[in-house]
C-alpha cells in the first residue's frame, strides 16, 4: 500500500502514464505501485474497466529500499482507459505522459487498443516507454517468450525499437520490484533531461472540476508549463475570466505553487464550478488565446479500416490537451496525403480551443471513430490563404524552427503578419517579463526578426524572410499613390505607417529593408518607388524643400503664404503648384493663409483639451500661451476646432462641443 512517508517527499517533475488494451490489467498494477484505487466512479466499479482518467501519486523507494523515508520523491501517474469507446478521454491523458508503461497481458499479446494507444502517444508525445507483460501466471512459459517476441517486433514497428519488456503478475507479485526499479531509472533520466516547459508560461488544462465546501472552485490537472503561486492571478480560456490562486495541492499536499509536470488541484476565486469544464484552459493572464483557426504539419498514421489517403478537404475531430472539437481540414500542398505522409494543412474548428505554436494534436474520424494521425501547430493565429505556393516555403522554415525549440520563429514565418507588434512578440514567445524579453532578443540575435526601432527595442518587429510580402504589397499601393500625387515626392512617414500597422519609431527600419532591393527608395524622407519622380521641374522641387525646411522650423507660428512669395522671390503661378504639392498628401495644414505642419496642429489640439480639462471655458491668450504661437495663429487653430467640431465660440472664450466625449481624448498627463 502507498504508506504516507514521514518526511515530506521531493514532488518530481515527471507523469508517468499506463495504457493499453482494456482488461489487461493496468489498473491492478497501478494499485500495486501506488495502494491507489484509480477507478473512482461508480460505473467504472461496477463495470470492472476504467472509463475516465485515473490519477495516483507514486512514491518512489527510499534509499533504503522502504518507502517509509523521504526516498527519491513522488510522481504522478495517469491511468489512461484502454477500452475504445473512451478514446477520447485517453488522449486527454496522453498528452502530459513523459514515461509511458505499456500494459499487455501475455495471453492476449498486442490488442488493437495496444495499437491505437502506441498511435496517439507516438504522435502526441516522444516518452520513454517500457512495457509490464502481465499475467504471466496465467500462461506457459512458451507463450511467455511467444508474447515476448511478438512485443518487441510490435516495438520495433512503432519507433521504439530500445523498450525493455519486463514480465509481471498482479496476481503474485512477481516482477514488481523490477517495474519499480525500470520506472525509476526512467523517472530519473527525465529529470536529468529537463525540458523547456518550466521557462514558459503558466498553463494548465483542465481535467476535472467539483467545488468543496468552504473553499469554492477547484480545478485539476497537469500543468503543461510554467508554475503559478498562490495569490497569483491566472485567467480561464476560452473566455479571458481573471481568477486567483486560492490553494494548491500536489499530490494530496499542500503547495505554495503549481508546477509543470505534476498533477495539481488549484482552487481559484471567483468563479462557480458549473462555468468551468474540461477542455478550459488555465493560464498566465495575456500569453495564451483560443482560436478557430490553426496552421499545422499533419501526419497520416491512419491504419486498418481508416486506412487511406487523406482528401483536399475533409471533417474529423480534433484532440489537443483535455479538449476535443470538430474541425474541417484543408490540406495546403496537394490534393491528398497518403498513408505515412505529412504536409500542412489549415484547420477551422467548429467550437474555440487554446493553443500555441508547438501544440501537439491528434485527428480522429467522426464515425466510425478511429485516430487518423496528428502533428504539431505552427501557428494559432487566423489568417487568408490566397495562394499556398507562395507559403510553402516559410511553413517550411516554420516547422525548422519548431524543431529547434523556437516557437516565437515559427509563429512569425507561420502566422499571418510580416510585421509584429512589441506586445504580440512578447506574447508569442509564450513567456513573461525578462524571459520573454530575453526570448525575443535570441530571436533577433539568429536573425529571424528585425527590430525596426533605430534605438532598440519597444517598436515593432519584421519578419526577415518574408519582408518581400510586404514589399509586394507597398509598391502597387506606392504607384496608385505616385498617380493620385504626381508632384509629392512619395508617402509620408505618417502615411507608411497606418499602411504597414506599425509606430512611428519604426519608420526608417522599415525603410531601410524595403529599399534593400532597389525597388524601393527613401527620397526627402518620404518612401517612393525607385523609379518615379515628380511631375515637375528641379527649380520647383528645390523651392518646395526649403520652404517644407521653413514650416518644419516655425513650428506653430506657422509661415505665411504672402510671406513665402516674398521671400523666396517665387511667382504666383508657381506658388500655386507648390500650394498642391505642400497640402497634397495633409501633412501641412493652411490656416487662415499660414502653412502648419499636422503634428503641430495636433499637439495644440492635445494641449488645448488639457485646458478643458481644468477649465469649462478656454480664453484666446491661455491657449496661445500653452501653444507658444502669436495671436493670429491661436484665433486660426481655435477657428479651425470650431470648424470640426470641437470647440464653440462663446463671448468669455471657446467651450467644448461635446464636453463628456471630447474630454476622454486627453492624453495622460497633458498639460
Amino acid at each position: 500500500m502507498n504508506i504516507i512517508p514521514k518526511v515530506r517527499p521531493q514532488i518530481l517533475h515527471a507523469i508517468v502514464g499506463t495504457a493499453g488494451h482494456v482488461d489487461h490489467g493496468k489498473t491492478s498494477l497501478v494499485r500495486l505501485l501506488t495502494g491507489c484505487d484509480t477507478d473512482r466512479l461508480p460505473e467504472e466499479k461496477s463495470r470492472g474497466m476504467s472509463i475516465d482518467l485515473g490519477f495516483a501519486p507514486c512514491l518512489l523507494q527510499g534509499d533504503d529500499g522502504t518507502p517509509e523515508g523521504s526516498g527519491k520523491g513522488v510522481v504522478g501517474i495517469v491511468d489512461v482507459p484502454g477500452h475504445r469507446d473512451f478514446i477520447r478521454n485517453m488522449v486527454a491523458g496522453a498528452a502530459s505522459i513523459d514515461v509511458l508503461l505499456l500494459v499487455v497481458a501475455a495471453d492476449d499479446g498486442v490488442m488493437p487498443q495496444t495499437a491505437e494507444h502506441m498511435k496517439i502517444v507516438r504522435l502526441l508525445r516522444h516518452p520513454l516507454v517500457f512495457v509490464a507483460l502481465t499475467k504471466i501466471d496465467m500462461v506457459s512459459a512458451e507463450r511467455l517468450a511467444e508474447a515476448q517476441r511478438e512485443i518487441a517486433a510490435f516495438f520495433v514497428s512503432t519507433g521504439f525499437p530500445d523498450a525493455p519488456i519486463v514480465p509481471v503478475s498482479n496476481k503474485t507479485g512477481e516482477g514488481i520490484g523490477e517495474i519499480r526499479e525500470t520506472l525509476e531509472r526512467f523517472v530519473g533520466s527525465v529529470q536529468h533531461r529537463g525540458g523547456d516547459g518550466a521557462k514558459r508560461a503558466f498553463r494548465m488544462n483542465v481535467e476535472r472540476v467539483f467545488s468543496v465546501k468552504g473553499y469554492g472552485t477547484v480545478v485539476t490537472g497537469i500543468p503543461l508549463s510554467g508554475s503559478v503561486h498562490v495569490g497569483e492571478k491566472v485567467e480561464l480560456l476560452p473566455g479571458r475570466h481573471g481568477l486567483a490562486v486560492r490553494t494548491v495541492q500536489s499530490y494530496k499536499m499542500e503547495s505554495e505553487v503549481a508546477l509543470a509536470s505534476c498533477c495539481c488541484a488549484i482552487n481559484v476565486r471567483e468563479i462557480d464550478a458549473h462555468l468551468v469544464a474540461r477542455g478550459m484552459t488555465l493560464a498566465a493572464p495575456d500569453v495564451y488565446a483560443a482560436t478557430h483557426e490553426l496552421l499545422v504539419t499533419l501526419e497520416n498514421a491512419s491504419d486498418g479500416p481508416a486506412a487511406g489517403s487523406f482528401k483536399r478537404r475533409f471533417d474529423a475531430r480534433l484532440h489537443s490537451g483535455t479538449a476535443a472539437v470538430e474541425a474541417n481540414v484543408r490540406l495546403l500542398e496537394a490534393d491528398e496525403l497518403p498513408v505515412g505522409s505529412e504536409g500542412f494543412a489549415h484547420i477551422v474548428l467548429a467550437e474555440p480551443l487554446v493553443a500555441a505554436a508547438g501544440d501537439r494534436f491528434i485527428l480522429r474520424s467522426l464515425s466510425p471513430a478511429d485516430t487518423l494521425g496528428g502533428g504539431a501547430v505552427l501557428s494559432a493565429r487566423p489568417q487568408r490563404l490566397r495562394r499556398h505556393a507562395d507559403a510553402l516555403g516559410r511553413f517550411q522554415a516554420a516547422y525548422v524552427a519548431l524543431r529547434e525549440g523556437d516557437l516565437l520563429a515559427a509563429e512569425a514565418l507561420a502566422g499571418p503578419d510580416v510585421i509584429l507588434n512589441a506586445r504580440d512578440a512578447l506574447r508569442l514567445t509564450q513567456q513573461t517579463d525578462e524571459a520573454a524579453r530575453h526570448a525575443l532578443a535570441a530571436t533577433v540575435a539568429k536573425g529571424a526578426l528585425v527590430d525596426l526601432a533605430a534605438n532598440g527595442g519597444g517598436g515593432d518587429y519584421a519578419v526577415r524572410s518574408r519582408i518581400d510580402e510586404l514589399r509586394n504589397t507597398l509598391q502597387p499601393a506606392l504607384d496608385r499613390y505616385h498617380h493620385a500625387n504626381p508632384y509629392v515626392w512619395g508617402m509620408s512617414p505618417a502615411l507608411v505607417c497606418e499602411s504597414a500597422g506599425i509606430t512611428a519609431k519604426s519608420f526608417d527600419g522599415l525603410a531601410a529593408l524595403l529599399s534593400q532591393t532597389g525597388a524601393i527608395a527613401l527620397r526627402h524622407g518620404r518612401l517612393a518607388l525607385a523609379a518615379f519622380k515628380p511631375n515637375i521641374s528641379e527649380r520647383l522641387l528645390t523651392l518646395r524643400e526649403r520652404i517644407m525646411a521653413i514650416i518644419e522650423k516655425s513650428g506653430a507660428s506657422a509661415p505665411a503664404r504672402g510671406n513665402l512669395i516674398r521671400d523666396l522671390a517665387i511667382a504666383e503661378a508657381d506658388m500655386k503648384v507648390l500650394e498642391k504639392i505642400i497640402l497634397g498628401d495633409g501633412t501641412v495644414l493652411l490656416l487662415d493663409g499660414n502653412f502648419m505642419l499636422r503634428t503641430f496642429f495636433d499637439d495644440a489640439r492635445a494641449k488645448l483639451l488639457s485646458l478643458f480639462a481644468k477649465n469649462a471655458t478656454v480664453e484666446l491668450n491661455a491657449f496661445k500661451e500653452i501653444v507658444g504661437t502669436n495671436r493670429k495663429m491661436a484665433v486660426a487653430m481655435l477657428d479651425a476646432f470650431d470648424a470640426e467640431g470641437l470647440t464653440r465660440r462663446v463671448p468669455d472664450g471657446r467651450v467644448l462641443a461635446k464636453r463628456s466625449q471630447q474630454l476622454d481624448e486627453v492624453p495622460h498627463g497633458s498639460g
